[in-house]
């Protein structure tokens, strides 16, 4: 019986062990936590001049908000914030957001859980025809992607992995309780699509505001999704517990602005 305890002890420490090696495998351990930078550029490229580039991407076309791409690429990095403000005024772009953010890592072994029940089937992928028009869901539209830029994701290749970059404002005074509700549902969702979070920040301070665009004015948080194909995002609404969750994400947020991006290497 002791020898029976032991090995059930060990097969159980075992699959923690495993799932968490799974969870600390994924984009937010790579890309780091805590104090960081978060850059948005347009018109100029970044190059290697910012410094410790954790992540970056390319913007591509706006999914929520203004039909027109405003973003040229983003970053996040490491380093002296007077420093990459100054590099970043340097680089002769039109226009720029600059953010003290810090990173913040969800628990590794909930993270692998979740990787492992998605792999395992226990929450599959959630199936049906892809509306080009969401509309229809009964939610608010300013948080919604308009059936223009839903032509504009779906025109891209079969294989193309849009990174969701989202700017987050939220409604006061328990917006960011209410988009937690939803974010958690949100989250296995992504998963359940074959995508995955690539990092989740709080903006603790606008370094340099910009000048236009959507993205004009202060954020509370930052946060990126990856999809494995351009319509998986819009899968997500054949999800009954997500359907179910919008609208804590309504009452949640007071803005949002969503663009769809390429990553660079390294992620």
């Amino acid at each position: 019986m002791v020898e029976l305890i032991l090995i059930t002890i060990a097969v159980l420490a075992a699959c923690v062990l495993l799932l968490w090696v799974m969870g600390r495998n994924e984009a937010p351990f790579a890309i780091g936590r805590g104090a960081a930078i978060f850059v948005a550029i347009k018109g100029a490229p970044l190059g290697a001049t910012l410094g410790h580039v954790r992540w970056s991407s390319s913007a591509d076309l706006t999914f929520v908000g203004p039909h027109d791409t405003y973003w040229s690429e983003f970053a996040i990095v490491r380093g002296d914030p007077a420093a990459i403000v100054q590099r970043v005024e340097q680089a002769g772009a039109a226009d720029a957001f600059v953010a003290r953010i810090s990173l913040v890592t969800p628990p590794a072994f909930a993270l692998g859980l979740l990787k492992a029940v998605v792999l395992l089937g226990v929450l599959s992928r959630p199936e049906g025809p892809i509306s080009r028009d969401v509309g229809g869901l009964g939610q608010d539209a300013a948080f919604l992607p308009s059936p223009a830029n839903i032509e504009r994701l779906l025109a891209q290749a079969p294989r193309y992995a849009p990174a969701m970059v989202n700017f987050l404002e939220y409604a006061k005074p328990d917006g960011a309780g209410a988009y937690m509700r939803y974010g958690r549902v949100a989250l296995r969702t992504v998963y359940r699509t074959g995508g995955r979070l690539l990092f989740f920040a709080r903006v603790r301070e606008i370094l340099r505001a910009a000048d236009a665009g959507p993205c004009v004015g202060a954020w509370d948080e930052l946060a990126a999704m990856q999809y494995n194909r351009p319509d998986a995002i819009l899968s997500m609404e054949h999800a009954p517990d997500y359907r179910a969750a919008l609208h804590f994400r309504d009452e949640g947020l007071k803005r949002t602005v969503v663009i769809a991006s390429t990553p660079g290497g390294g992620v």
